[in-house]
């Protein structure tokens, strides 16, 4: 099985370094531009399930990609970025300055400390996998899927690839609208490529 991961083209918080998680955050028109140069790369590819995050710039980014495709879109949170609570679609520094508290447990435990009225790195992580033995259930090897979602997310993705080690979380980089391959074979997955 060959697995398409697509981040979302540039959103407006993207363009203004804001934590965006579940804040449902708009395509810029550079997003949108994005988002069309993937599907003219993936125009040949024909799709046997898509795969998207529910958040607004997920959808749309799929959307615009498979605009000349007749195929359903499978809208599943579990591809939702991770949950920024009270920090959500604030700066850094608005952060640090608002929650000092908050933030300084967030720095020192990034993985573990669920944010208030959000959640923790590995809460998400638990997502993840459980989207992973979704995909692993589909019995045409042959097939090929694509997955719209977030930054965060693709980079839990390559953690649990690599024996589900989210100490690897910031070993990965995940651009706006980048295209990655994962491949399912013999019961193992493995890396194709990374944001081309």
């Amino acid at each position: 099985m060959n697995v398409y991961l697509v981040r979302h083209g540039q959103s407006q918080s993207n363009v203004e370094r804001r934590y965006c998680g579940n804040y449902d955050s708009n395509l810029t028109d550079i997003g949108r531009k994005q988002a069309e140069t993937v599907r003219q790369k993936l125009q040949y590819i024909n799709f046997d399930a898509v795969f998207c995050s529910d958040r607004t710039r997920a959808k749309e980014t799929a959307q615009i990609i498979l605009k000349d495709k007749n195929i359903k879109i499978a809208y599943d949170v579990r591809l939702n970025e991770t949950n920024f609570g009270i920090f959500e679609n604030k700066k850094y520094d608005e952060i640090k300055k608002l929650y000092p508290e908050e933030s300084t447990q967030w720095e020192r435990n990034w993985k573990n400390y669920a944010i208030p009225e959000g959640e923790s790195v590995a809460m998400s992580f638990e997502r993840v996998k459980n989207f992973m033995k979704r995909l692993e259930s589909i019995q045409q090897p042959d097939s090929n899927v694509l997955v719209v979602t977030h930054g965060g997310i693709l980079r839990l993705f390559y953690c649990y690839i690599l024996n589900h080690n989210i100490e690897l979380f910031w070993k990965f980089s995940a651009k706006n609208i980048g295209v990655s391959v994962i491949k399912y074979e013999y019961d193992n997955w493995y890396i194709d490529s990374i944001g081309i």
